[in-house]
């Protein structure tokens, strides 16, 4: 892989940002229509009453979680990158207190497609968005689980160590194709987990390859799907 090393701004994901329900329900709606939607237009075909307003909205267009647009005298919504990544962990996280027995059913139904993502290893916005399969992207076998599966901190401990013995200085990119040759016991879905959360910390960056053209199979096969765009390369700031 050329040319690894993108120059973009990042938006921090604030991931203790604090939602409330109704926060909550406009994020999984965007989510699950997966198209511009205006307040008029969630009350009446998802859910009477409910709008996006005032400091919800800038709230969640600050933590870059929505994306909104003047269209006459209205606002539109549209989930953005950081949605996705946010529905992404939404679908493991528990039940918000207060949401009732209709949360309670939302929420199982969300933790079965998380395991269906694992299993499967298609990312949520092949499911519910617009992101195509890729004929590039080989089926790397998952570890079998057992009782020795090492924990998500073993997991960090591990991808710092061979970035560390990959990268020539601290902050170079790494291409994650090459990360993976040293996990091939760890089960892909677990390593993915982990990159994710990693991405979150200071000093650890995960970035698309913005040459496609440049891209081979083992690159595409090995990317990371955070919101909705395939990362292929690792830099972590300081070992």
């Amino acid at each position: 892989m050329t040319g690894v090393g993108p120059n973009i701004a990042k938006g921090p994901f604030m991931s203790d940002l604090k939602l409330s329900l109704p926060e909550r329900a406009i994020l999984l709606i965007l989510m699950a229509a997966n198209a511009e939607l205006s307040n008029k237009q969630i009350a009446e075909i998802y859910a009477p009453g409910l709008q996006l307003t005032g400091k919800s909205r800038v709230k969640l267009v600050d933590a870059k979680l929505i994306e909104c647009r003047k269209e006459g005298r209205s606002f539109v919504f549209s989930l953005a990158d950081g949605g996705w990544w946010w529905g992404r962990e939404e679908l493991t996280r528990e039940v918000p207190k207060g949401a009732g027995s209709a949360g309670q059913a939302l929420y199982a139904v969300l933790k079965r497609l998380d395991h269906y993502l694992d299993a499967t290893g298609r990312s949520l916005a092949q499911v519910l968005g617009v992101q195509p399969e890729s004929d590039d992207r080989e089926v790397v076998p998952v570890a079998a689980a057992s009782e020795s599966r090492p924990a998500a901190d073993e997991i960090e401990k591990r991808v710092r160590r061979a970035y560390g013995e990959l990268a020539k200085a601290a902050g170079d990119w790494v291409g994650l194709a090459d990360l993976r040759q040293h996990f091939s016991d760890v089960a892909t879905a677990d390593l993915d987990g982990v990159l994710r959360l990693m991405a979150r910390m200071p000093g650890v960056h995960l970035e698309e390859e913005t040459n496609q053209k440049g891209l081979e199979g083992r690159d595409r096969a090995a990317a990371v799907v955070i919101g909705s765009r395939d990362h292929h390369a690792l830099a972590i700031e300081e070992l």
